[in-house]
């Protein structure tokens, strides 16, 4: 008998632990030796585009927009290496609901470790966005502070008073002073998809307090100002000051800052000419989700969420900034030698229409937008330049292209 009440006594006890668990507990605490640490995590093949769509990886099931993947891969280092997690709570909740956090038993329905992580991940994703990263979660930092790890967060005004915000994940800072960044979009997880990655990203949206370069926060600093973060970790506003300062020379100012090479004008236009080429494909796989999205729909009209996940405006800002910024770059590599001439001679010829390369630019960069219809970056700039192309998901596919100009949607266009 004493047996069985001994057995009885260690299931119960077993069963009541398991009832309230933790999503983990955290044996560790964030130091700088950890930061260190989450920076060559984040710049590891561990942080990969399949990392939460891939069935044999421990957190398959995560789904994520832009926010959610800068909170989900701070959750998973915290998880592995057992250190705190915490946000705060937009709820305004108190006391032990001020922050969602990983000694929350309210995933214990999940069942194991792992599982619960990706449910409160699921939470955070419910519950958060760019806006809460932006403004509670994280800090600005110091120009010569960011590395993999880091943030770039923005907010764009748009129509009717609407804002466009966003978040890159810097995995690395690449020699010449540029970017490797992982993220994912809105229109990206409504289909779970892979994350996404660019290799050589620059930005394009100047800084403006509190938007722009960001750290987390250990959990401990929430809710209080820059001076108790540690010296080491470079919280500091400069950022702001030099992006109103320095205005469309800021960028260019922070690469110098940290380029660990120099880059020759030649090697600097091979790589912009190269980015605009992959942002400018890129676009076929944006416009075909929203078309995709409004076939499944019989082209209803798409409400603010489907407009807000399918519409375009800010990737066609940005990919306009980027053909500004190989204009410029083109100018001046003209005079400059070790410039690749087959480059060159593509880039005179989308700015200026000069040369008889065209067949050679298609064949370099062809945009496969649709059946029967293939054009080069010449004819995309002239098309994005003159304001020919549609960024509303619900317009018909030569629309969103300015093949043509007509029938234009009559749907509202929400920003």
């Amino acid at each position: 008998m004493k047996i069985l009440l001994t057995i009885l006594v260690v299931l119960f006890t077993v069963s009541t632990k398991n009832a309230s668990a933790a999503v983990w507990e955290d044996t560790n605490s964030w130091s700088i030796d950890y930061e260190n640490k989450f920076t060559t995590w984040m710049g590891s093949t561990s942080v990969r585009e399949g990392m939460f769509t891939d069935k044999s990886s421990p957190y398959y099931g995560v789904n994520t927009d832009c926010a959610d993947t800068a909170y989900a891969l701070r959750a998973v280092f915290a998880y592995e290496n057992k250190l705190p997690f915490a946000i705060i709570n937009p709820s305004g909740s108190r006391d032990i609901s001020k922050t969602l956090n990983n000694k929350s038993n309210k995933f214990d329905y999940a069942g194991a470790e792992n599982k619960r992580l990706v449910a409160l991940i699921t939470e955070i994703g419910e519950s958060v966005g760019t806006e809460n990263l932006t403004r509670y979660d994280t800090y600005p930092i110091a120009i010569k502070t960011i590395k993999g790890g880091s943030l770039f967060t923005y907010k764009m005004k748009a129509k009717f008073g609407k804002f466009i915000r966003h978040t890159y994940n810097i995995k690395v800072v690449n020699p010449v002073g540029t970017y490797d960044v992982i993220y994912s979009t809105q229109a990206n997880h409504e289909k779970r998809g892979d994350l996404l990655r660019r290799r050589d990203r620059e930005f394009e949206n100047l800084p403006s307090d509190p938007w722009g370069y960001r750290r987390f926060k250990w959990p401990e600093h929430l809710g209080l100002g820059l001076e108790v973060i540690p010296a080491e970790l470079g919280a500091s506003t400069e950022q702001f000051a030099l992006a109103n300062s320095l205005g469309s020379g800021f960028f260019k100012y922070v690469s110098k800052q940290l380029a660990t090479t120099t880059e020759s004008s030649g090697e600097r236009l091979t790589r912009v000419f190269n980015n605009v080429c992959q942002e400018a494909q890129a676009r076929i796989m944006y416009v075909n989700e929203a078309l995709e999205f409004a076939k499944k729909t019989n082209n209803a009209c798409m409400d603010y969420a489907a407009f807000d996940a399918y519409s375009t405006p800010a990737r066609d800002g940005a990919l306009k900034d980027m053909f500004l910024n190989l204009e410029s770059t083109f100018k001046g590599a003209q005079s400059q030698g070790g410039v690749d001439p087959v480059i060159l001679s593509f880039a005179d010829y989308i700015f200026t229409g000069k040369g008889s390369v065209q067949a050679e630019l298609l064949a370099a960069c062809p945009i496969a937008y649709r059946d029967g219809a293939t054009i080069d970056l010449a004819t995309f700039w002239s098309r994005m330049k003159n304001d020919r192309m549609s960024s509303h998901p619900n317009d018909i596919v030569g629309v969103r292209w300015g093949e043509t100009t007509k029938p234009l949607t009559k749907c509202k266009r929400w920003y």
